[in-house]
């Protein structure tokens, strides 16, 4: 099937099912009161663009950036379901946000996720993510690590 990610407003019932299986699986992994406590870093009105990835009509995976800050864009709700990972969904994902986010005129993006989830955090390496310090609300939170990528024209396609 050929693969083609589509830049959607955050109303896309295909990206709100997807963000509703994002949730099941936080809520799954760290429990519904955990998950609770990140839900106002995951806000979808705040968020800049979001965009769905398709194989045919079937959406698999999605994500979407905002504006951490004045200067600063952070990456939020990357997902890719299960029997569409390890194909190129998710760097072709993470690919056109940061696309989207150097096209603003931002040279840098940073990004927070489990600090048990080792899979996503090889691929952001891959991407070219590096460990910083946890920055904002994520200070001293043990569960979270973050990570940031200095943008330039070109650097948005890393192996994925």
């Amino acid at each position: 099937m050929t693969l083609k990610i589509e830049k959607v407003d955050v109303t896309n019932l295909d990206l709100l099912k997807l963000i509703d299986e994002l949730n099941a699986f936080f809520d799954q992994e760290w429990g519904t009161e955990v998950a609770k406590g990140y839900q106002n870093h995951h806000n979808l009105t705040e968020m800049a663009c979001a965009v769905v990835a398709y194989e045919g009509d079937t959406a698999v995976g999605c994500g979407c950036w905002k504006l951490l800050d004045e200067q600063i864009p952070e990456i939020k709700r990357m997902y890719v379901k299960q029997n569409s990972r390890n194909n190129g969904t998710a760097g072709a994902i993470i690919q056109l946000l940061e696309a989207d986010i150097l096209g603003k005129g931002y040279q840098q993006v940073v990004l927070e996720t489990g600090k048990e989830m080792v899979n996503a955090i090889r691929f952001y390496e891959k991407q070219g993510y590096q460990m910083i310090p946890n920055y904002g609300e994520f200070v001293g939170d043990e569960r979270c690590v973050c990570m940031k990528k200095t943008l330039k024209e070109g650097s948005t396609n890393q192996s994925s």
